[in-house]
């Protein structure tokens, strides 16, 4: 009981205050200060910025279009994707409602050509026929296998080879081909083999750019004007019927930006005429008294002044007081100074000094002859004041094309020394050999130049060359040169070409013609085509000296019996 009564006294309320203490004062609650809070200044209103949409142009090429033409137009194309001028998106595009619609060019075409793809009518080489007419081709394209039988064999007609771009291209410009049409379509690494395997009755179409010394360019008749040569420089290539052009249509500005191309632009194209024998004495220069001093080049000068580099191999040294000429002067020879007004008036670039003459009234007149080239401002070469002069090439850069000219005189006679002036040797101790040339056309063509050798060889008055000529001839060409000439040939002679390069082994008299025999007194101009750095091939213009002095062109059927003439004596 006691237990309990314990329990419960320690549940009882503590007794907080007794009778001593004063009573507990109540708790107040303080005082609460409410802040008004301070107004946050607004700064003021600001624009919020906008996106200002980036321009999309579109652009879209044609896909009729061959792929060698589509692939450097999307190259272009691609460009102005990344370059984005005026700060516009460029887009390719399948649609033919794009911004800028790239397609070849018709009759009623309003944009701007940005391209141009000129296309060359050609033949092997060894052909005789140097034109079509263009209504002729035309009507073979459509079917008609009949139409050009100048290109067709008593076994087989022509033959037209193309490769398929070239196929694609004509059929934009032509139409589709007829279903009879004898067009082969070849891969274009075999395409000259082919048409060679099937001349005489084959042509072939190329793109101008992809010309080779193999092929013969033909001139083309557009039936309104005169026949169109692609190495004339001042052909007018609007009227010309086989130039594929391509045209932006549509936003003039963003086709603006686009870079124009050809594959024929006459600034990289370089014409070298190469001539035959120059000796203004005996009969020539007695017709030149008579006739005036530029008599006899008045009938072809046109064929020299065009060229861009005019060859003379002047064989004969002037001399102030050399006799007056007649016809029988023989063979010790010289010129008036006054004569080389014809020189200049055919518009001379450069003097081949390889010739057998030089010394004939002695080497002094040599030595004031080089002094009025050097003060024409003609550069020469076979031939200089001392031995390393005389072998020393001639370079230079003719429209983008690195040139080199370089000869020597095989056959012999006035031949510089460590001392004298004269020709240049073509060995150092048997003359005959090739062992001083050979190493200069090998060097010069590693470094990039296309090379022109020549020759002073022995003079032979037929058509084909000797085996030794021959071999002697392709040496050089093996070496590296892209054109050999025979400057000794009064007599003409005939040819060989591969791809390597074009050999004629007699050019034939030029201003000098006063010989009996009938092949001396067929000449020819050889204007030899470079462009962009590769050689195309050569344009062979025939003349016949008339008058003892004067080259004359030969007529169609006197040409064309020439041409078969070389042909056969040059074993094709």
């Amino acid at each position: 009981m006691a237990l309990v009564t314990s329990l419960c006294a320690c549940s009882a309320p503590a007794n907080l205050s007794s009778p001593d203490s004063q009573p507990a004062q109540a708790l107040r609650p303080l005082p609460i200060t409410y802040l008004a809070p301070s107004p946050t200044p607004i700064p003021s209103a600001t624009p919020i910025p906008t996106t200002t949409p980036v321009p999309i142009r579109t652009v879209w090429i044609d896909p009729a279009l061959p792929e060698s033409i589509r692939q450097p137009l999307t190259g272009a194309v691609n460009d102005l994707i990344a370059q984005r001028p005026d700060g516009a998106i460029i887009a390719l595009s399948d649609n033919p409602n794009a911004d800028v619609r790239l397609r070849a060019a018709g009759q009623d075409s309003a944009g701007v050509t940005v391209l141009t793809r000129v296309f060359a009518v050609v033949a092997p080489f060894p052909s005789v026929p140097d034109s079509i007419s263009f209504t002729a081709l035309s009507a073979l394209w459509a079917g008609d296998a009949t139409a050009l039988p100048e290109f067709s064999a008593p076994d087989r007609p022509t033959t037209l080879f193309m490769d398929a771009d070239t196929q694609a291209a004509l059929t934009l410009l032509l139409g589709p081909a007829g279903q009879t049409a004898p067009v082969r379509i070849v891969d274009t690494p075999a395409l000259i083999d082919a048409a060679w395997e099937a001349r005489p009755a084959a042509l072939a179409i190329v793109p101008f750019d992809q010309l080779d010394p193999r092929w013969k360019l033909l001139w083309l008749d557009n039936a309104t004007s005169a026949q169109m040569n692609l190495f004339d420089k001042t052909l007018d290539e609007a009227g010309y019927p086989l130039a594929l052009r391509v045209v932006a249509e549509g936003d003039a500005t963003l086709a603006g930006h686009l870079p124009t191309t050809t594959n024929r632009d006459v600034n990289k194209l370089a014409i070298v005429a190469m001539t035959g024998v120059t000796a203004l004495v005996r009969g020539t220069a007695v017709q030149m008294e008579r006739k005036g001093i530029t008599y006899p080049a008045e009938a072809i000068v046109d064929w020299l002044v065009t060229a861009d580099v005019t060859h003379i191999s002047n064989e004969v040294s002037f001399w102030e007081d050399c006799p007056f000429p007649s016809f029988n002067d023989g063979v010790s020879m010289c010129s008036n100074p006054k004569y080389i007004e014809l020189l200049k008036y055919v518009g001379t670039d450069i003097i081949e000094l390889s010739g057998n003459h030089l010394w004939d009234k002695g080497w002094v007149h040599l030595s004031t002859t080089l002094q009025m080239y050097d003060e024409l401002g003609w550069p020469y070469f076979a031939g200089g004041r001392n031995f390393d002069e005389a072998l020393r090439p001639v370079t230079m850069t003719v429209n983008g094309n690195r040139l080199a000219f370089i000869g020597c005189n095989w056959f012999g006679a006035n031949w510089a020394t460590d001392t004298l002036p004269g020709s240049a040797r073509c060995g150092s101790n048997d003359p005959h050999d090739l062992d001083l040339i050979v190493p200069i056309i090998r060097r010069l063509a590693d470094e990039g130049y296309l090379v022109i050798a020549t020759l002073q060889y022995e003079e032979y008055y037929f058509y084909q060359p000797t085996l030794q000529q021959a071999r002697d001839f392709m040496a050089l060409r093996d070496a590296g040169a892209v054109v050999v000439n025979g400057s000794q040939g009064h007599h003409a002679q005939g040819f060989n070409v591969t791809a390597q390069g074009f050999i004629r082994y007699g050019t034939g008299n030029l201003f000098f013609g006063d010989q009996f025999e009938y092949g001396a007194h067929q000449t020819m101009v050889d204007r030899h085509a470079f462009y962009d750095g590769r050689y195309l091939g050569v344009d062979v213009r025939t003349a016949f000296i008339e008058d003892y002095a004067k080259p004359a062109p030969m007529t169609p059927e006197a040409r064309a019996e020439f041409l078969r003439t070389l042909i056969q004596a040059s074993g094709y």
